[in-house]
């Protein structure tokens, strides 16, 4: 056999067993799925016009088809957004997560905005899976409460959608049953599909047989703190018989929303009866295990304020009464456990032999891979240092440009600040001396005046004459204080009054502070300078004499 036969089958045979290794590596929703469109619903408690436009119900996410992979316990949905079980469907920047529990068919996440923030909002996001891994549905809710120049706004959302998985022409009804049924040490098997036109066999349980399986309904329940709540238990055989079988309950580890210590403790007495505490007990999920004949079922328990119950129900997927009905199942043994057990000894045996010899081939294989490799490894690391030579010295060339542009930048804007400053100074020194400067413009606001104004009156900066200056009507504006609403040149980035980050003044103008607005609803009173007593319109805000703010005429 050549050289390059062994090659190319030791290629295919690894390629083989990567491909299996990931196959085993999918988890149960791994695969294609139909997304619907996740739709928001927006109520509106109160707002303002401060705050901007109010916001109005759509779809954040429209439909189509997702690709879900598994990594870590959570789920990356890939469609028309990228979602992802560990974080929120909002896409406000400023949203952090603070609270994420999850289980194998459920992930739930809090997140909220920083203290610093003024918008403050709490988001509430929910996926749950079915327990047959063939959908899932998402459920959204949360508040947003902005307070801009003393208006409160606050407005409630709600999201909802849900993924249907995509299954292939060739898959079986029985695929998802077989890939549940290995998580346990044996396997009931399916009975034959029943004949609608013979009469069911009564079947007697007068004897019953070994304990088979053990059932606890519910297999998930939410409660309120203070609730108690009865979980059942029963122990059937092969034919679906009870056997008395006595169940022990316990309760697993407890998880706080909060992830704080609480001195109140859930209790289940020996009939499965749960209490929860009614003090000292917060937002917390727990599982209720029924062991009996050396197995356990486990049911899961979340328990909420009653202030979130509602809430919490709402997007939980579970009945009226906060329960999913589905049992939760371990099974015990089966007739044919002991020949299972022997045909899997052998089966082992049969890979066992075949895995060695394979790795046995794979190791002669790579003995003379190496050989060849070695000749070659040395011409390799020469390309690869004049590879990264070259890099280098692309990147140097990079940097060095990138410095020389920034100089240049920096050299012109310093040029063009300077520049204005000299004109404001002319421009006031000819209005002091009677002058005709001619028609004016302001650096912050980019608004034109007629001659004789020294000051704007939106924002109090003081004007330029355009004679003389028109170059400078090309650079860049200056910022307004969105507290006192004044403008300052270029350059200037912060109020050095109110030591707030100035704004373009479009923006400033969207949100003047109060009093000017009601000056703007009524601009036919006019407006006076307390300093030289000069009368303005409704319009204006400050002088365009002296620079000093305007008051309303009584």
């Amino acid at each position: 056999m050549s050289l390059k036969s062994i090659l190319l089958r030791a290629v295919v045979l690894a390629g083989f067993l990567l491909v299996a290794r990931a196959a085993r590596a999918d988890g149960p929703f791994d695969g294609q799925w139909t997304m619907t469109p996740i739709a928001e619903t927006f109520t509106v408690q109160q707002w303002s016009n401060a705050c901007g436009p109010a916001p109005v119900s759509g779809t954040l996410v429209p439909g189509g088809t997702a690709m879900i992979t598994s990594s870590g316990g959570e789920l990356a949905i890939q469609g028309p957004r990228t979602l992802r079980t560990d974080a929120c469907l909002d896409p406000l920047p400023t949203l952090a997560r603070s609270v994420h529990t999850s289980d194998s068919h459920s992930w739930r996440t809090r997140c909220q905005t920083p203290p610093s923030d003024p918008r403050r909002a709490v988001i509430n996001t929910a996926y749950f899976g079915s327990a047959d891994d063939t959908s899932i549905s998402i459920a959204e809710t949360g508040r947003y409460e902005f307070t801009v120049n003393g208006a409160a706004c606050i407005a409630d959302v709600k999201r909802s959608g849900s993924l249907a998985r995509v299954v292939a022409a060739t898959d079986t009804p029985s695929a998802t049953a077989t890939s549940t049924s290995t998580a346990t040490t044996a396997t009931i098997p399916s009975p034959p599909a029943p004949n609608p036109y013979a009469t069911a066999p009564k079947v007697d349980c007068s004897s019953p047989g070994d304990p088979a399986v053990l059932q606890v309904r519910p297999s998930r329940k939410l409660l309120k703190v203070g609730d108690t709540f009865g979980f059942r238990g029963v122990v059937l055989d092969a034919s679906g018989c009870g056997t008395g079988t006595p169940i022990t309950w316990t309760i697993g580890a407890l998880t706080f929303s909060d992830g704080q210590t609480h001195a109140g403790q859930p209790a289940i007495d020996a009939s499965g009866k749960l209490t929860v505490p009614a003090t000292d007990f917060t937002d917390a999920t727990f599982d209720v295990i029924a062991t009996a004949a050396g197995k356990s079922a486990h049911a899961s328990v979340e328990v909420a304020v009653p202030a979130d119950y509602s809430a919490l129900l709402a997007q939980s997927g579970l009945d009226p009464n906060g329960e999913r009905d589905e049992p939760a199942i371990a099974v015990i043994a089966t007739s044919s456990i002991g020949a299972e057990a022997t045909r899997a000894q052998d089966a082992a045996r049969k890979k066992r032999f075949v895995f060695i010899g394979v790795i046995g081939s794979l190791a002669l294989l790579l003995g003379v891979v190496a050989i060849f490799g070695a000749r070659r490894s040395r011409k390799a690391k020469l390309v690869e240092a004049a590879a990264s030579e070259r890099h280098a010295e692309k990147m140097r060339n990079y940097e060095r440009q990138k410095a020389e542009r920034e100089a240049q930048h920096a050299a012109q804007m310093k040029k063009h600040l300077e520049g204005i400053a000299i004109a404001q100074q002319q421009t006031a020194a000819a209005l002091a001396r009677g002058l005709d400067t001619g028609p004016m413009f302001c650096p912050s606001c980019r608004k034109e005046y007629p001659a004789g104004s020294a000051f704007c009156p939106l924002d109090s900066n003081r004007l330029i004459s355009i004679r003389g200056h028109e170059a400078l009507l090309g650079g860049p504006s200056g910022g307004v204080c969105p507290v006192c609403n004044r403008g300052f040149n270029p350059g200037v980035k912060v109020c050095p009054d109110h030591r707030e980050e100035l704004v373009p003044a479009p923006v400033a103008s969207v949100a003047a502070p109060p009093s000017q607005q009601a000056a703007a609803v009524a601009p036919r009173r006019g407006k006076i300078c307390p300093k030289c007593g000069a009368r303005f319109d409704g319009n204006a805000t400050f002088c365009g004499q002296d620079g000093s703010a305007l008051v309303l005429v009584n």
